[in-house]
């Protein structure tokens, strides 16, 4: 109980505000730490039953806030369900803990229950990993030194995984023996308060571990040439928002999760960039190329960078170097521009993006040979209702796509996406942490500012019980969730296994719907009746524009739920027929 008091006491005194907690007995003196913590108001408790759902709360709650966010398990296969999770962390930089009970390490191999060797169970997708052995002390030996290693070890991994290069995702185990909890809730305060005071000396060591590289330096880049900005995600938004107002001047093809530049090229018609015109007269590929972050949306740009003509340079603030192909030339963490913009070139990129713009209004407004309801209508209409200060999660596949053929990222709205490894799982629950975080920063809000996720049909399938929010734990008080139901992977639509010939068997036996197209049938209205969310279904275009100006106006809150500030719409639209409404677009942004 002293160890696991220390541990949370440490966590705090760095930085922890928020922390998850999923049940169990192995971890309950790390469980009643945190409530104790919770009770006096040091941090932010939640709750959930599910560990998967919880470290992707946490996920989202740390995405947001860029600050550590621990969650909590007993052993055995609980602490593997937060392997996607810690995936996701690693790889998008985002300082997620996982402190894992354990038995005590003596009883390896004996056949003791719930017992496995979890102490490297992430492997490569933790930053770092410790053991807290003095976990295991006998009572009566030196606790002041015990308390003092418990602190160092607590320093450590929140240093890795704050490190502003090369941080994420870190494990903390902590073998517990018998006598795990105190006698009495006034035993955990007192002892709560001695380690707090124990606690007040000096503060945290966060520079056990130095980066794994000094910080890139500057690049110097002569834009007489016709350069491109290519934007995707990126770790740290102030960074980048620096590095995109030094290259203010220069055309940008901005990914959803960067943040909005001054100068927009629209994703829509971003082939053109591969193109000669005019007979060969006018070559629209760019000399040069600025990839700021990580891109990893568009066909049409990976072709590019993967061209060795176009000279590439890169600008990180993480040790993640986005090359591919293998053509990066120089990297560097910030930038300095000598020369001009050709001004043939600027109005060719503005011509392009313009191109681009009209390619999707037109094809959506004019219909064709698709249905006049689709997954790509919906985001677009999501994206005309975001408002200034907004916050905006995007699930992966294909809606995060069609979120860029809608025009995002939007000056005023913050966009978050797991783009790590580009997976649909925990997205309700990443986005419910944003949420909570986004109406923390602004308490004095007569309303609370908004947060509206959107994903398709399997992505919240994959994530239902991230909705199951206990009456007890503290819920969003305005998140708007829009589901885009096409019953089943739009995505493949677009992709080679939708061709036409690929659909079927020769004996008419389904294809691409049996293990790509995969409908469900899933009742959404019925998970959120579970979960105390209310519910609207639109089936049509008008329908679903209508919802959102009612949602934006206050309208949909249901204050008889029991999450009254959580609203779920459900966009039902068809699938079939989405190859063609892609390609459509693309015809009209010039691609042959």
């Amino acid at each position: 109980m002293y160890t696991a008091a220390v541990v949370v006491d440490e966590l705090i005194r760095c930085g922890v505000r928020e922390a998850v907690v999923c049940p169990g007995s192995r971890s309950a003196p790390l469980a009643l730490a945190f409530a104790e913590a919770a009770r006096t108001s040091r941090l932010r408790l939640h709750v959930r039953t599910d560990e998967r759902t919880g470290s992707f709360l946490a996920l989202g709650l740390a995405q947001y806030s860029r600050r550590p966010v621990p969650i909590v398990m007993t052993s055995g296969s609980a602490v593997a369900q937060c392997l996607p999770a810690m995936v996701e962390a690693s790889l998008s930089h985002i300082p997620l803990l996982v402190l894992s009970a354990n038995r005590p390490w003596s009883y390896l191999g004996s056949g003791a229950n719930q017992t496995i060797d979890q102490r490297d169970i992430f492997g490569a997708h933790a930053v770092a990993a410790e053991g807290l052995d003095t976990a295991t002390a006998a009572r009566g030996e030196d606790l002041d030194a015990a308390q003092r290693h418990a602190r160092s070890v607590v320093d450590r991994l929140v240093a890795a995984a704050t490190d502003p290069a090369r941080g994420g995702g870190a494990h903390l185990d902590i073998p517990l023996d018998d006598g795990l909890v105190p006698h009495s809730t006034t035993e955990m305060s007192m002892l709560a308060r001695r380690v707090a005071e124990q606690g007040n000396g000096a503060q945290p060591q966060r520079s056990y571990r130095a980066p794994a590289r000094e910080p890139y330096g500057e690049l110097q880049v002569d834009i007489s040439a016709p350069t491109l900005v290519v934007a995707g995600a990126v770790s740290q938004r102030p960074w980048a928002r620096a590095v995109l107002e030094a290259l203010a001047p220069l055309p940008v093809l901005a990914e959803p999760m960067s943040p909005s530049p001054e100068f927009p090229v629209h994703s829509g018609a971003a082939h053109l960039f591969t193109k000669t015109v005019n007979g060969g007269d006018l070559d629209l590929r760019p000399e040069q190329i600025i990839v700021v972050g990580r891109p990893t949306l568009h066909r049409s740009v990976s072709t590019l960078l993967a061209d060795p003509s176009i000279r590439v340079v890169v600008l990180t603030d993480t040790t993640t170097i986005p090359d591919v192909a293998h053509t990066v030339r120089e990297v560097g963490s910030s930038v300095r521009l000598v020369g001009t913009s050709p001004e043939q070139w600027i109005r060719a990129c503005r011509a392009i993006s313009d191109l681009g713009v009209e390619a999707v209004r037109e094809s959506l407004a004019q219909g064709g040979e698709w249905p006049k309801f689709t997954g790509v209508h919906a985001m677009a209409a999501v994206a005309d209702s975001l408002r200034d200060g907004d916050a905006c999660v995007i699930g992966a596949s294909s809606t995060i796509r069609d979120a860029s053929r809608a025009g995002l990222p939007f000056a005023g709205v913050e966009t978050f996406s797991n783009r790590g490894a580009a997976g649909i799982d925990g997205t309700v629950s990443t986005a419910i942490g944003v949420a909570l975080c986004h109406e923390a920063g602004h308490p004095d809000a007569v309303r609370a500012p908004r947060t509206v996720a959107v994903m398709g049909d399997l992505t919240f399938i994959h994530d239902a019980t991230g909705l199951s929010i206990g009456p007890l734990e503290p819920a969003p008080e305005n998140l708007l969730i829009v589901v885009i139901n096409d019953d089943g992977g739009a995505i493949f639509e677009g992709l080679e296994p939708g061709a036409e010939d690929l659909r079927a068997f020769a004996d008419g036996t389904a294809a691409f719907e049996r293990v790509f197209g995969t409908p469900t049938g899933y009742r959404i209205a019925g998970a959120c009746a579970a979960a105390g969310v209310a519910y609207h279904r639109a089936e049509t275009l008008a329908e679903l524009e209508d919802l959102l100006h009612r949602h934006n106006e206050g309208e949909l809150y249901d204050p008889e739920q029991r999450h009254p500030g959580m609203v779920l719409v459900e966009a039902c639209v068809d699938r079939h027929g989405r190859r063609a409404l892609e390609q459509a677009i693309a015809a009209r942004g010039g691609k042959s």
